[in-house]
């Protein structure tokens, strides 16, 4: 049975056993393919800056990893209310920026 989830741009779900920021613009609701990037535990790792984007979430140390984009069926995807990517949005538009204007 599919859920009546409200897709907002850069709330955190998950879908396939992953933990996914959407990315999809909000104005974009009658879409069934929604944009998503996977949401990561950073430990110790180097970042690629402007393309793996650090956040904490709930007191864990994060990342958006824009390099692992993907389009996937609304559909598939569940609501994970209790994270929150939404201060951290202006990093994350900049990294989407960087991916579509070019290095």
């Amino acid at each position: 049975m599919r859920s009546s989830l409200k897709i907002e741009q850069f709330s955190v779900c998950k879908a396939y056993d992953q933990r996914l920021v959407i990315l999809t613009n909000t104005l974009f609701n009658e879409v069934d393919s929604i944009l998503v990037a996977p949401l990561h535990l950073q430990n110790d790792q180097l970042l690629i800056s402007g393309l793996q984007i650090p956040v904490i979430i709930n007191d864990e140390n994060c990342y958006v990893d824009l390099l692992d984009i993907a389009t996937i069926s609304k559909s598939q995807v569940k609501s994970i209310s209790e994270y929150d990517v939404l201060p951290f949005r202006d990093n994350i538009k900049a990294g989407i920026d960087l991916l579509i204007d070019g290095f």
